[in-house]
């Protein structure tokens, strides 16, 4: 007699987001896909990684509450990246999968600056962070981004992988998978800052000395873009540089250089910096350059990065 495969009921929405995102589940996760994974290779679910509280998790979303929009620069552009004709006007149906998403920084930021915002799926590795997003309403499932098991083929019209992706022991198999879950004509963006770059030196000189935890993993170059970009099958490939800084605002211009300071100390755990303000400043200038301008509200400190991005269409 053949045996019978129960098809899983859709969990509850404690487990993924608020009711109100029913119809989103329907379109993107796939059930059996869930049955057949839970309880053997979806070690993410109980991974963890050095964004749990044991690591610089909750140094991390410190971070963003002393000044929300310090990235926001850089992600409107790769939320432009991700719309097919470059716009921040999404369709109310338009779907990005933000596969390295944290606690949905992505997300939120569209929120406050983009009038016509697209639906977001937000994925991580970290249980932790993934338990931030869903309790501010967020649709997030936690899962690797080299085995996207969540996620239907065709199902999503973007997919971005940011702030992390360095991170990704399997990046080809995640280049292929972002590929897959895109519908025709889906728009796929590589953010990462590039080997032997400023920001990859700081985490192997600064980050490994007064860290939490060590950060010794690889960046991108610009030839590993492209290959994965063409393995994954893209058409319409390019890649270039981005602004990418940090950027807060203070009443003052030493509030300026300590909040910057404060941020970039809770950003990337460095616990060893955390009463050395002016020798975190003289880093910061170091490896980045600061500008420091008045505005009508008081001063800004703008921390400069570049990051490399590639960009691709799905066929």
């Amino acid at each position: 007699m053949a045996a019978t495969i129960l098809t899983p009921s859709k969990p509850h929405f404690s487990s993924i987001g608020t009711e109100q995102k029913s119809s989103l589940f329907d379109r993107v996760i796939n059930p059996q896909a869930l049955y057949n994974r839970f309880g053997s290779s979806s070690q993410a679910l109980t991974a963890q990684n050095e964004f749990s509280t044991e690591g610089r998790g909750e140094d991390y979303l410190d971070s963003i509450r002393l000044f929300p929009d310090v990235r926001s620069e850089g992600t409107l552009d790769l939320l432009r990246l991700a719309h097919p004709q470059g716009s921040l006007e999404f369709d109310g149906d338009y779907i990005i999968a933000d596969l390295l998403a944290g606690d949905g920084y992505i997300e939120e930021t569209c929120k406050r600056h983009v009038s016509f915002a697209p639906l977001f799926v937000n994925s991580d590795s970290s249980p932790f962070m993934v338990q931030q997003s869903r309790k501010k309403g967020m649709f997030a499932v936690c899962q690797f981004a080299q085995d996207l098991f969540w996620l239907k083929d065709q199902s999503v019209d973007a997919v971005i992988y940011a702030y992390g992706s360095h991170h990704i022991e399997h990046r080809s198999q995640a280049a292929k998978e972002g590929s897959r879950i895109l519908k025709s004509g889906g728009r796929w963006v590589l953010h990462d800052f590039e080997e032997d770059g400023p920001m990859a030196r700081f985490f192997g000189e600064v980050v490994n000395e007064y860290g939490k935890t060590r950060h010794d993993y690889p960046h991108f170059t610009r030839e590993e873009m492209l290959n994965l970009a063409q393995d994954a099958g893209l058409s319409d490939i390019a890649i270039e540089y981005i602004a990418d800084p940090f950027v807060v605002q203070a009443p003052s211009k030493l509030a300026a250089k300590r909040l910057l300071c404060n941020y970039v100390i809770k950003m990337y755990g460095l616990s060893g910096l955390e009463n050395e303000l002016d020798f975190t400043f003289h880093l910061l200038d170091q490896y980045f350059s600061v500008n420091l301008t008045e505005n009508l509200s008081g001063y800004e400190a703008r921390l400069i990065r570049n990051a490399l991005v590639c960009h691709g269409t799905k066929p």
